[in-house]
């Protein structure tokens, strides 16, 4: 994109601010004035530019054009974005040709002879999940994923079926292909010192707890060969004192 476009293109998407500086586009003051009027001259924006008083031995200088987008700008901006969508989303026949074989079970292979929208449209969907490599170089799709091919063919536009995938993605087995990566491995790691922090630990019990411990199950084990001696004696002393 030149800077006359890219200018028009700021002026756009800043439209509601009013006078915008463009120096961050072209520092060149010279050269963004000289653009400046050209889009003036074009009926695109309006120009201004301010006079600024020199100091000493510095002459009277002008600023860095200030510009704001006009009807025709805006116009001529959306015209031309819609013309780039309709070239680059339209899908030649050869890539739909291509997209064909693969929904009837045949298989493609790259070479550095395929065509660059057909070659970044496989890796595309291979990425997706929609497609798979039976070999080195060959890409094929599975009978439960041909309906996506279908769809992208029935689009014939690469960006449309983005936003379709989009709404189906909650229904759909899109997938991310994250082969090779570290993913599945830190997901098991994180759920290991899940589980690791769920475990409960078992605190051992102090000196003074065991030695209670000891007394209670020696008062449970024995407790009869405890009592019969003390009720006897209790009898013997009621006997005796009558």
């Amino acid at each position: 994109m030149n800077i006359y476009d890219s200018i028009l293109e700021y002026l756009y998407k800043n439209q509601d601010k009013g006078f915008l500086e463009i120096s961050h586009i072209c520092s060149d003051k010279e050269k963004s004035t000289r653009i400046a009027k050209e889009l003036k001259k074009d009926g695109l924006v309006i120009f201004k530019q301010k006079r600024l008083m020199g100091s000493g031995k510095t002459p009277p200088f002008r600023g860095h054009p200030k510009l704001e987008i006009t009807r025709l700008g805006i116009e001529k901006y959306e015209r031309e974005i819609t013309e780039l969508k309709d070239v680059t989303l339209k899908m030649d026949e050869n890539t739909i040709q291509t997209l064909e074989n693969l929904k009837n079970g045949k298989s493609v292979t790259l070479t550095k002879d395929s065509p660059n929208e057909i070659s970044e449209l496989i890796v595309n969907l291979k990425n997706l999940g929609v497609l798979h490599k039976p070999t080195r170089f060959g890409y094929a799709c599975d009978l439960s994923n041909r309906k996506y091919l279908t769809k992208l063919i029935e689009l014939k536009s690469w960006e449309n079926f983005l936003d379709w995938s989009e709404n189906e993605n909650s229904k759909s087995d899109f997938i991310n292909d994250f082969s090779g990566s570290t993913i599945g491995q830190v997901n098991q790691s994180e759920s290991l010192k899940v589980k690791k922090n769920e475990i409960k630990q078992t605190t051992q019990p102090t000196t003074k707890e065991k030695q209670q411990n000891t007394i209670i199950s020696f008062i449970v084990k024995f407790w009869w060969q405890i009592l019969i001696p003390l009720i006897i004696g209790i009898v013997l002393i009621n006997v005796s004192s009558t």
